[in-house]
């Protein structure tokens, strides 16, 4: 597998530290507001990628972060005049409850404020080794002190002024902010340095090493967040712990777009994840999201959103069906000339999908394969309902679901008397249809539609599913 790492700009081979271990790191939000579009993005492209790592044999270890202090959390709370924590706390929970729905899953969401005491060791890590220092109760890094400052984001120089207000603290424009002085009114911990908290970048540090150790496989995140916050999390982070490279591969997703813009809230086109999410199916917007190299952006527009449910629709029909040619069980001892040519370009298919993932994990590309599969699948239902390709096709699909999780819900069970009945409706419905009365058959249809069971017509022979 071949990965695009920020730091080289190449395509590089994936190699971790310790295979099969994998140790990764995604950029949580600073929850100071609804999550939106743009996040979830991040958030899904990361899953699905380990989710694929997985597959492919690795343990992953997925941390991902919750910055529950900072500035935008106090600024909302003085806005709101409400206290900071329960500005975090109800954000967080909105968060980790669209998580949920999507289907992303790390193995731990540190919080910053309960890790106050890994971050001010870091700190005076940092200090004892020169790479910091203090001033006026603020600590900053010293950017000078590390060469290579500059080499993942590869801005110019004079762009790298930063925290500007306290300019006459710094011995350097580009030096940042570990730890800040109080100021009347905002929360803040005990330290060495007086009371304050922590700076941004130093949280993602401190809390990647303390669960991951001192060395990272992925770090992750939006492409905005290069600059600042990862050239300084890899500029603090090889200081302290004294190893380069601190991450081995960089990887960065593309930013959601509105008719071209930015998604941004001083543009006022905000899209909430919590809102989309009630008139879209979370396995929709994965496929969505998905639908574009992760690099690369990708433009919100509902009618193409609308297009992928009818897609999660499609692959989700011929799994059932498939499902069904299975469990009815028609040993096959050939396949004539025909089904063998379609169960090869199966397989065709098949391979395509992995080379396509295992290429900077081109998800896009891969979901071609799918439906070339999906395509060569309903050739052959519409044939002769072969075994070997439903089986085949089952196998495969199960697989892609691991990764872009079309169908996430479990499917609801009907009872034994419950597919008797709609057997019945249906047997009524295909004399209807014998007798030409297309109106009331059309009707019955629609009727059982709106109770969540979709028929669907081969022929003059149905078949139902529950609608998902």
């Amino acid at each position: 597998m071949r990965l695009y790492n920020s730091l080289s700009k190449e395509i590089e081979e994936f190699v971790p530290f310790e295979p099969p271990l994998v140790r990764m790191y995604v950029c949580g939000p600073t929850v100071y507001d609804e999550t939106h579009v743009g996040h979830g993005r991040t958030f899904v492209v990361f899953d699905s990628l380990k989710r694929y790592l997985v597959e492919k044999g690795y343990y992953v270890v997925h941390i991902q972060n919750i910055t529950d202090i900072d500035d935008k959390i106090i600024k909302r709370a003085q806005e709101e005049n409400k206290n900071w924590k329960t500005i975090s706390d109800e954000y967080t929970s909105s968060y980790l409850e669209v998580l949920r729905k999507l289907d992303v899953y790390p193995i731990i969401h540190p919080r910053v404020t309960e890790h106050i005491r890994d971050i001010i060791s870091l700190i005076e890590l940092l200090i004892s080794k020169g790479h910091a220092y203090v001033s006026n109760g603020n600590v900053y890094f010293d950017v000078s002190s590390y060469p290579s400052y500059g080499m993942l984001s590869r801005i110019p120089r004079e762009s790298w002024r930063q925290e500007e207000e306290y300019l006459s603290e710094k011995r350097s424009p580009a030096d940042f902010a570990l730890w800040k002085k109080m100021k009347p009114g905002e929360p803040y911990w005990e330290s060495p340095w007086g009371p304050g908290r922590p700076g941004w970048h130093i949280e993602c540090s401190a809390m990647s090493s303390k669960y991951l150790g001192i060395k990272i496989d992925i770090h992750a995140g939006g492409m905005d967040l290069i600059f600042p916050h990862h050239e300084n999390e890899r500029a603090q982070s090889e200081c302290a712990f004294g190893v380069s490279p601190w991450v081995k591969y960089w990887l960065h997703s593309g930013m959601v777009t509105i008719r071209g813009e930015k998604m941004s809230k001083s543009l006022g086109n905000i899209v909430l994840l919590k809102e989309l999410l009630s008139k879209y199916k979370p396995e929709t917007l994965r496929l969505w999201y998905l639908s574009a190299h992760y690099r690369a952006p990708i433009d919100f527009n509902e009618e193409i959103i609308a297009q992928y449910d009818r897609i999660r629709e499609r692959l989700n029909d011929s799994f059932d069906q498939a499902l069904k040619i299975i469990d009815a069980y028609r040993v096959e001892y050939s396949l004539d000339d025909g089904q063998l040519l379609l169960l090869r370009n199966l397989w065709e298919s098949i391979r395509g999908y992995y080379l396509s993932l295992d290429n900077d994990f081109d998800t896009p590309n891969a979901l071609k394969f799918v439906h070339e599969a999906t395509s060569i699948f309903w050739k052959s239902v519409y044939t002769k309902e072969s075994y070997a390709i439903a089986l085949s096709y089952v196998l495969f699909m199960e697989k892609v679901n691991r990764v872009f999780r079309f169908r996430i819900a479990e499917k609801e069970r009907v009872t034994k008397l419950d597919e008797e009945l709609i057997r019945v409706i249906l047997d009524i419905r295909k004399k209807l249809r014998e007798q030409k009365q297309y109106q009331l058959a059309d009707e019955i249809r629609d009727k059982l539609k709106n109770l969540g069971i979709v028929i669907y017509d081969k022929g003059l022979e149905s078949d139902f599913k529950l609608s998902r």
